[in-house]
Formats: structure tokens, C-alpha cells, sequence
């Protein structure tokens, strides 16, 4: 399944190479980008641009299976929260 703006709020999910699962929150999704929180409330915007389409950017991307949403939320911690 093809992640879309109707996953905005929900968890996301892409594997990498060294075999881990990236697991994150998606915030924004539109044609000029998309934007997502991690658990330690940092936010990424990446955007799309003539060389960048999104398909680019969530080519990888699919919604996050229920024991990674429930990961993702045990984490979650957004500064200053964690800044012990």
C-alpha cells in the first residue's frame, strides 16, 4: 500500500539497507513536500523539486504495522521532555 495524505497523523514505516526499520510519524503531505516527527520529536521536511518527486521521496514508504505504531508511541519522547 502506497502511502498518501490520508496517512497524515498516522505512523509510517521504510526498511534501509542495514536491514533496520525506520518508523516515524507523518505530519504534512502535499506536491511540495512531505514532513514527519520522530520520537525524539525532531521534525524533517523534505521537499520535492523539478529533480525530486514524491514518489522519490515515499517510494519505500508504507503505513506502519500496529506493533510499530505501538514502538514508535513507547518512544516518543519530544524535547525538552528529553533533554535528560
Amino acid at each position: 500500500m502506497k502511502v498518501t495524505a490520508q496517512h497524515v497523523g498516522t505512523c509510517v514505516a521504510w526498511n534501509i539497507r542495514s536491514g533496520a526499520t525506520v518508523i516515524v510519524r507523518l505530519t504534512g503531505f502535499g506536491p511540495d513536500g512531505v514532513s514527519y516527527t520522530c520520537t525524539d520529536g525532531f521534525r524533517e521536511y523534505q521537499p520535492t523539486s523539478f529533480a525530486i518527486s514524491l514518489d522519490d521521496i515515499t517510494g519505500r514508504w508504507r503505513p506502519a504495522t500496529a506493533e510499530e505504531t505501538a514502538e514508535f508511541e513507547r518512544l516518543y519522547r519530544p524535547a525538552p521532555e528529553n533533554w535528560d
